[in-house]
């Protein structure tokens, strides 16, 4: 469903390191627009896993993800990036829509860039 780059573990990892075992986990959640489409995506910490949730483990990192969200995630990548333009995560969901980075959506418009 869901794959991270070690790079992007090792950032998310360093993150949680400060919080004891099995400490907190990643919710990957998706940010909508107008009319429910795909903007992008929000990675944040969360102390409470929910019983519904889909559980994605890296080694000891768990990423959270709600079951609506599993079909937009399937074959999505999390990286991290640390360039000239930007410092952070990037999330590449093809089954969001286009496939861009970030995991914008068609939803009637299109990307450039």
């Amino acid at each position: 469903m869901l794959t991270i780059t070690p790079r992007a573990r090792a950032e998310l990892e360093g993150i949680l390191a400060s919080e004891p075992p099995p400490g907190p986990a990643v919710r990957v959640e998706v940010v909508r627009g107008p009319h429910g489409c795909v903007h992008g995506w929000r990675l944040g910490i969360d102390d409470a896993e929910r019983a519904e949730d889909l559980v994605v483990r890296e080694g000891d990192l768990r990423l959270l993800v709600a079951p609506d969200l599993e079909p937009l995630l399937e074959g999505a990548l999390i990286d991290y990036r640390e360039d000239a333009t930007a410092i952070g995560f990037v999330i590449n969901a093809p089954g969001a829509g286009h496939g861009h980075e970030h995991g914008h959506g068609a939803c009637g418009h299109s990307d450039s860039g």
